[in-house]
C-alpha cells in the first residue's frame, strides 16, 4: 500500500472503529443463527421426512398408480361430486396433472350433458374413478386406498375397472407404493 494512503486509512478505521467493531458483532450473530438453522435443517434431512396418517399422499400415489395401469390407459378423468366417493384432494390433482378433469354428478341431466361434452371433444377414453377407502396401520406409517372405476362415454362406456387396493408405506426416503392387489382376483 502506497505511504500516501496510509494516513487515510488510519483516519477511516479510527472514525469508524465503534461502527466496525458493532458490524462485526451483528454479523457473528447473524453466522451463528445461520449455522444453527443449516444444522437443524441437517438434522432433519437425516431423521428423513415426516409421514402422518393425516397427510393425503398416500391417496396421490394410488390414484397414479391406479390410473396409469389402467386398460384402456385414460385420457380424461371424472370425479364423483359431492359424495363420499369423490377422490380425496391430492388424488384430484393427480387426475388434473394427467389429463382434463371433470365433476360427475349423480343427477342423470348433469350426467348426459358431460357425456356428450365428453364426446365434442373426441373419443378418448375417460374413466371415472372412485375412492372406496383408505385404511391406517402400523401406527399409521402403512396405508391402504381402495379404488375403482368405469368408463364414462366413447367405446369403453360402461367399462369397469376393476377394485385394486394399494399399500402405500412411509420410510425414511418417505411414502411409496409397496404392493398392490386386484380385488375379486382378477
Amino acid at each position: 500500500m502506497p505511504r500516501a494512503s496510509r494516513p487515510l486509512l488510519a483516519t477511516l478505521l479510527t472514525a469508524a472503529g465503534p461502527s466496525l467493531l458493532l458490524l462485526a458483532a451483528c454479523a457473528g450473530g447473524a453466522s451463528a443463527d445461520r449455522a444453527k438453522a443449516a444444522k437443524a435443517a441437517e438434522a432433519k434431512l437425516a431423521a428423513g421426512p415426516s409421514c402422518v396418517s393425516t397427510d393425503t399422499t398416500p391417496v396421490g400415489l394410488a390414484v397414479l398408480d391406479y390410473i396409469t395401469k389402467a386398460v384402456p390407459l385414460p385420457k380424461r378423468f371424472l370425479s364423483a361430486a359431492g359424495t363420499d366417493s369423490a377422490v380425496p384432494d391430492d388424488g384430484f390433482k393427480v387426475l388434473q396433472d394427467k389429463g382434463p378433469t371433470y365433476f360427475y354428478s349423480s343427477d342423470t341431466v348433469a350426467q348426459r350433458k358431460i357425456r356428450e361434452k365428453l364426446e365434442e371433444v373426441g373419443p378418448y377414453p375417460s374413466m371415472l374413478v372412485v375412492f372406496r377407502d383408505k385404511t391406517d396401520a402400523d401406527n399409521g406409517n402403512t396405508v391402504t386406498v381402495r379404488l375403482g372405476g368405469h368408463y364414462v362415454g366413447g367405446d369403453d362406456h360402461g367399462n369397469v375397472s376393476p377394485t385394486r387396493s394399494f399399500d402405500v408405506r412411509c420410510d425414511t426416503t418417505g411414502w411409496k407404493v409397496t404392493a398392490s392387489k386386484t380385488e375379486g382376483g382378477a
